[in-house]
C-alpha cells in the first residue's frame, strides 16, 4: 500500500469522525430522520455540482451491473444502517453499539472471501480483523461496568449486527460492481439515491418542524453532508478500489478513536485511559493487513 493510499485513509477515518461531533449540534433542534434526509440532500447536492462542472456523466440505464451496486449502497450501505443504529441506540449504551458495529470487518472479510476473487483471507488478515474488534473493545472498557449492569434488549443488538453486516456488505459491493463508474459518479449515485429513499420518512416532520430548526443545526447538517457524506463518499469508494474492502472496514475501526480525539480539541469531551491502547492494537491489525498486501504483491 502506498503512502498516498495511507494518506487517503486517514483522512477519511477524520472526516467519518468529524460526523458524531457535528451530529451533537445537528440533533439539537433537528430530529434524527431529518438530519439523515438534510445530511444526505446536502451531499448529494454538493456532489452534483462537481459532476456538472467536471462533465462526468451517469452510467447508461443498461448498465445494470452499476445501477444495482449504486442502489444497493445507497440502500443497504447508507439508508438502512443509519435508520438500524438510530433505533438501536434508543435502548443500547453507545459503547455497547460500537462493539457490534465493530463487527464491520469480520462481515466484510468473510463477505469478500466467497464473493472477491483477489481478496484471499489469509491468518495475517484474519488475526488483523480480530485485532480490530479487540482494539474497539479496549477503547469501550471503561464504559462497559455501567453497560454490564444494563440488559440490552436482543432485538437492538440484532439492529446493530445487522447495520455492521449491511456496512461490510456495501464496500464488498462496491468492489464487485464497479461497473466503469468513477469514484464521483459512484457516492453521487448512492448519495443521491439514499437521499430519495429517506425523503418520505422525513418529509412530515421537516414540514411541521423546520421552523425551530436553529441556525446552528442547519449548518452542522449541511456539513455534515459535504464532508463526512460526499467528500468521504469519494473517499471511500476510491480505496476500496485501490486497496480493498478489508483494509477500509479494518480502518474503520480507527473512527471512535479519532472522534474522541475531535470531542477533546472541540468540545472538551474526556478521553478514556485505553484509547491509547486501543489505538495500538487497532494498527497492528491494519499493519498486518498491509504486510499481507506486500506478502500477496511480492509473489
Amino acid at each position: 500500500m502506498k503512502i498516498v493510499d495511507i494518506l487517503k485513509l486517514i483522512l477519511l477515518v477524520v472526516l467519518w469522525a468529524s460526523a458524531y461531533g457535528l451530529n451533537n449540534i445537528a440533533l439539537q433542534t433537528i430530529s434524527p430522520m431529518a438530519n439523515v434526509f438534510l445530511r444526505l440532500a446536502a451531499g448529494s447536492a454538493f456532489l452534483g455540482v462537481i459532476l456538472f462542472f467536471k462533465g462526468e456523466k451517469m452510467p447508461r440505464f443498461n448498465n445494470y451491473k452499476a445501477w444495482i451496486m449504486i442502489a444497493g449502497v445507497g440502500v443497504i450501505g447508507s439508508l438502512l444502517p443509519f435508520f438500524l443504529i438510530a433505533q438501536a441506540q434508543t435502548k443500547v449504551p453507545s459503547a455497547l453499539a460500537s462493539i457490534y458495529l465493530a463487527a464491520m470487518p469480520l462481515a466484510a472479510a468473510i463477505l469478500s472471501y466467497f464473493l472477491v476473487r483477489d481478496e484471499d483471507l489469509g491468518p495475517k488478515k484474519i488475526i488483523g480483523v480480530i485485532l480490530g474488534v479487540i482494539g474497539v473493545v479496549i477503547l469501550s472498557a471503561p464504559d462497559l461496568g455501567n453497560v454490564a449492569a444494563q440488559s440490552a434488549p436482543l432485538g437492538a443488538q440484532l439492529q446493530l449486527l445487522g447495520a455492521a453486516f449491511c456496512y461490510g456488505s456495501a464496500v464488498v459491493m462496491i468492489r464487485m460492481g464497479g461497473g466503469g463508474t468513477s469514484p464521483l459518479v459512484t457516492s453521487f449515485g448512492f448519495i443521491f439515491i439514499s437521499a430519495f429513499v429517506a425523503l418520505p420518512f422525513a418529509f412530515n416532520d421537516i414540514l411541521q418542524n423546520a421552523h425551530q430548526y436553529s441556525k446552528a443545526s442547519i449548518i452542522a447538517a449541511i456539513l455534515i453532508g459535504i464532508g463526512p457524506t460526499a467528500l468521504a463518499g469519494i473517499l471511500y469508494v476510491e480505496a476500496v478500489h485501490r486497496v480493498g474492502p478489508l483494509m477500509v472496514a479494518n480502518f474503520s475501526n480507527l473512527v471512535p478513536i479519532v472522534a474522541l480525539f475531535i470531542g477533546y480539541i472541540f468540545f472538551s469531551e474526556r478521553i478514556p485511559a485505553t484509547a491509547l491502547f486501543a489505538l495500538v492494537v487497532i494498527l497492528i491489525g491494519v499493519s498486518l493487513l498491509q504486510n499481507q498486501s506486500k506478502d500477496k504483491n511480492a509473489e
